[in-house]
C-alpha cells in the first residue's frame, strides 16, 4: 500500500498539493484527473520520489519514501525524454544497471530495433517501450503522467491486455494522470479528481456513475447538487452529483459514462475559477 500523509509540495509561493492524504492499495487501477494546474503531476512525481516535499509523508508498505521503498515502483513521465541520445539496447543496459532482478521482456509480442535511436521511436513505440522497461523491474505500483494518449489503437490494446494480466497475476497496482479516461474506463476500479492541489472527489467508478446524472431544467434549481451546467437548445443542461433518486423523477435523469463524467468535473472545476 501506498499511503501518502498530509502531503504539501510547493514552488516558491505557489502550491502545487496541499496538505494532501491519499493512500493506494495493491491491485487497484486508479485514474488521477482534473483540470490543468490541479496537482496531479506533482502528486505523481512526488510518490514516484523525483520530487522533494515541502510537508508530509509517502510511505510504501510501511517503509518511508527512499531508495529502497522506489525500487518498488515504475514511474513513467509525460515527458519522455530519458534515454533520447541512446540506442534502444544501450538504453536497456543502462536501464538493467539501476535496478536489481532486471530482464527486458517484450510486452504483446511487439519487437524493437535494437540498434535504433530512442529519439526516433514514435510517441507511442516511446511510450510502449519505457512501459517495457518499467514492467522489466517487476515493480509493484506503476505511476504513468499523462502518455497513454500516444498510443494507436494496436499499441494500446497491447497496453490494457499487459496492465489487466499483471493486475490479475501480481496484485500490481496502477495509477494513471490523465484528464480522460476514453478507452481505458475498463481497467479502472477508482477515480480521485484533484482541484487546486486537494482531493475533490475519491470513489469507486461503479459508484460514481450511479450517482452521476444529467437532467435537463428550464430554469437553475439552486436546491440541486449542480457540479456544472449550460444551456442547450434553450434549455439548462444540469450534471448532478451526488444524485438522490428521491430528489428526481427517475425517467427524466440521464446516466452517463466516465469519460463525460470527467469532463462535467473538470467543466465545473474551470467555470470555479
Amino acid at each position: 500500500m501506498i499511503e501518502v500523509s498530509n502531503l504539501t509540495v510547493r514552488f516558491g509561493s505557489k502550491t502545487a498539493v496541499d496538505n494532501l492524504s491519499v493512500s493506494i492499495n495493491k491491485g487497484e487501477s486508479i485514474l488521477l484527473a482534473g483540470a490543468n494546474g490541479s496537482g496531479k503531476t506533482t502528486l505523481i512525481r512526488s510518490m514516484a520520489g523525483v520530487l522533494n516535499t515541502s510537508a508530509g509523508k509517502i510511505y510504501m508498505d510501511d517503509l518511508e519514501s527512499g531508495p529502497v521503498s522506489r525500487g518498488k515502483i515504475a514511474y513513467i513521465p509525460a515527458s519522455l525524454s530519458f534515454y533520447d541520445g541512446l540506442k534502444i539496447k544501450e538504453a536497456i543496459k543502462l536501464h538493467r544497471s539501476f535496478y536489481r532482478g532486471f530482464t527486458f521482456k517484450e510486452i504483446g509480442g511487439y519487437s524493437f530495433d535494437s540498434n535504433q535511436k530512442v529519439s526516433a521511436l514514435s510517441r507511442g513505440e516511446k511510450t510502449l517501450f519505457f512501459l517495457t522497461l518499467a514492467l522489466s523491474c517487476s515493480p509493484e505500483y506503476i505511476l504513468i503522467d499523462d502518455v497513454i494518449h500516444f498510443l494507436d489503437p494496436h499499441l494500446r490494446d497491447i497496453f490494457l491486455q499487459t496492465i489487466l494480466k499483471l493486475i490479475g497475476e501480481q496484485e500490481l497496482a496502477l495509477v494513471i494522470a490523465a484528464q480522460s479516461s476514453f478507452e481505458i474506463e475498463g481497467i479502472l476500479d477508482r477515480v480521485i479528481i484533484m482541484d487546486k492541489g486537494k482531493i475533490f472527489l475519491d470513489e469507486p467508478v461503479e459508484d460514481l456513475k450511479c450517482r452521476f446524472v444529467k437532467i435537463y431544467a428550464e430554469e437553475f434549481h439552486q436546491d440541486l447538487p449542480v457540479v456544472f451546467s449550460r444551456d442547450w437548445q434553450g434549455v439548462k443542461e444540469l450534471f448532478l452529483y451526488p444524485f438522490e433518486p428521491d430528489l428526481y423523477p427517475s425517467g427524466k435523469v440521464e446516466y452517463l459514462n466516465l469519460p463525460d463524467i470527467l469532463r462535467a468535473f473538470i467543466g465545473g472545476e474551470y467555470d470555479s475559477h
